[in-house]
């Protein structure tokens, strides 16, 4: 966890309140190297699939031995599932400047399971310049998920980035 990187254990701490231990598949969209996929496979879930833009991060990945499937896509595109694949999404650290717009929303909640959660995070100065607050609400009103709980932001990387803030969020797939 170079620079104090929170965002595992804050995510953490809302798959284990809200994602049955025995729940499968789950997507780690926007993987990265799989600091993640880690996360959730010492919490016993075993059955995950990556997804992620780069092919040199699914490659540092796939190295820990975690993942059933890696593949290269990008968030914001259509993702090549078939609708209510997932039990769960986590996409963490990849809602930021320069990254995952917030239509990806769409396609997450396609592939998620009715009943299903989507977990991720927010960098907060991109949630309201980068339109995510106004996705979040409009799929809201439209039926498509509820929020069930989200943190304040806080302080992500405090030893490398002490400004960089992010929110955790949660909501329900309806």
């Amino acid at each position: 966890m170079s620079f104090g990187y929170k965002i595992p254990a804050v995510t953490s701490g809302f798959i284990g309140r809200y994602i049955e231990p025995n729940a499968a598949p789950l997507l780690d969209a926007g993987a990265g190297t799989g600091i993640m996929g880690e996360t959730l496979n010492l919490l016993g879930f075993d059955k995950l699939v990556a997804i992620d833009l780069s092919q040199g991060m699914l490659e540092q990945a796939r190295k820990k031995n975690i993942y059933d499937e890696l593949h290269q896509m990008a968030l914001g595109d259509p993702l090549d599932f078939a609708d209510d694949t997932f039990a769960a999404t986590i996409a963490t650290g990849v809602f930021t400047a320069g990254h995952a717009p917030a239509e990806s929303f769409d396609e997450l909640l396609r592939i998620t399971q009715p009943g299903g959660h989507l977990i991720f995070t927010v960098r907060a100065d991109v949630y309201l310049e980068q339109g995510f607050k106004q996705k979040q609400d409009a799929l809201e009103r439209d039926g498509a998920w509820h929020l069930v709980e989200m943190t304040a932001p806080f302080q992500s990387l405090p030893l490398g980035e002490p400004e960089v803030r992010n929110q955790t969020f949660v909501y329900e797939v309806a």
